[in-house]
């Protein structure tokens, strides 16, 4: 029987280093799975990243099922056992909210460094002895520090996952 003519295009094609990769990452779940030994896996490998067409990779994988087309594998908890709890807010990646909360206050720091460069040269022009400069920028220099420490250790607060508080 005649193979369909849209798969012999697809064997014809030629195969990326991306391709390869992948193919290889699906051996390698084969071989945890333990339907392939460490030689084969190795030959396999090795015939893999030699192959030019996509028809050469599949040939190679013949013998072997489909991966499936879901989520990564992840090795399910046994049963019985809790189910681990979700990490602490100051572990989880940035969501939205966090990431927004991150980037003002890295605006905040650069405009705060341009305030006082900018009134230190004012002071240096006007030939002051007095050091005023020093007051507005404690002054910011709290707001900052205020900002950073709500943001770094009352992550509750830019949480994700809670509802949004307005005062």
């Amino acid at each position: 029987m005649d193979r369909d003519p849209g798969d012999q295009r697809r064997a014809a094609l030629r195969a990326s280093d991306a391709d390869r990769e992948r193919f290889v990452e699906a051996l390698g779940r084969h071989h945890a799975d333990g339907r392939l030994t460490t030689e084969e896996l190795a030959e396999r490998t090795e015939r893999a990243y030699a192959a030019r067409t996509l028809g050469d990779l599949d040939a190679l994988a013949t013998d072997l099922p489909a991966p499936p087309t879901s989520a990564p594998h992840r090795p399910a908890s046994p049963p019985g056992q809790p189910v681990p709890p979700p990490l602490p807010p100051r572990l989880r990646p940035a969501g939205p909210r966090r990431a927004a909360a991150k980037a003002n206050l890295l605006r905040s720091i650069m405009w705060y460094t341009l305030l006082s460069a900018f009134l230190v040269v004012i002071w240096a022009i006007s030939g002051s002895d007095v050091f005023w400069p020093i007051w507005p920028i404690l002054g910011f220099m709290l707001l900052l520090g205020w900002q950073a420490i709500s943001l770094w250790y009352w992550p509750g607060r830019f949480d994700d996952d809670q509802p949004r508080r307005d005062p």
